[in-house]
């Protein structure tokens, strides 16, 4: 690999993945204010001598309730909580575009782009207007919807093939899903 791919390749995913800045400075805050809390209540527990006493008593009525299902809730759902905020830092989130590269030039294109460009295309090949056409990109799967011109029979492997076709042309390949409308428009 050369100097120009690595390059390529570095800025394909940084623009192919959201960031994750937010979540993890979220993170960041929450454990650092519950050390704090924790350090805070160390160090006053060590302190005032009176005070082992209370939380002593204070914690000694919070866990004999009845069944103890408030503070199983409370903890579930702070587990969840915590969960999440790690999952949500950690895990690469990814935007809605594709990537692409060869020896020459690196290419990134929006799925929205793509779905329009199958819009376009389906609808010239079937004969219908382009607001009669909707597409949507997804990660394995195009979906195209067509509402036909009542009494007007639309061919479903025509707008399959022509959508295949136009992904394929510039590279990004997907299976196919067709959907014909059952009433059409005037």
């Amino acid at each position: 690999m050369n100097r120009e791919q690595a390059v390529y390749r570095r800025v394909l995913r940084r623009e192919t993945h959201s960031p994750r800045t937010g979540a993890a400075v979220v993170l960041a805050a929450v454990l650092a204010l519950l050390l704090l809390v924790a350090l805070g209540l160390g160090m006053w527990w060590l302190a005032a001598p009176g005070v082992r006493e209370t939380l002593g008593e204070r914690l000694g009525q919070a866990t004999s309730w009845a069944d103890g299902a408030p503070l199983t809730a409370v903890g579930i759902v702070a587990l969840v909580l915590g969960l999440v905020l790690v999952l949500a830092a950690v895990l690469p989130g990814r935007l809605r575009r594709r990537a692409r590269s060869t020896d020459r030039v690196a290419l990134l294109v929006d799925d929205g782009v793509l779905a329009d460009a199958v819009v376009a295309a389906v609808a010239v090949r079937c004969g219908l207007d382009a607001r009669q056409v909707s597409a949507t990109v997804g990660r394995r799967r195009t979906t195209v919807r067509l509402t036909p011109t009542s009494g007007v029979p639309v061919d479903r492997e025509a707008a399959t093939d022509t959508a295949s076709a136009t992904l394929g042309a510039v590279g990004f390949t997907t299976a196919q899903r067709v959907l014909v409308a059952e009433r059409g428009v005037i």
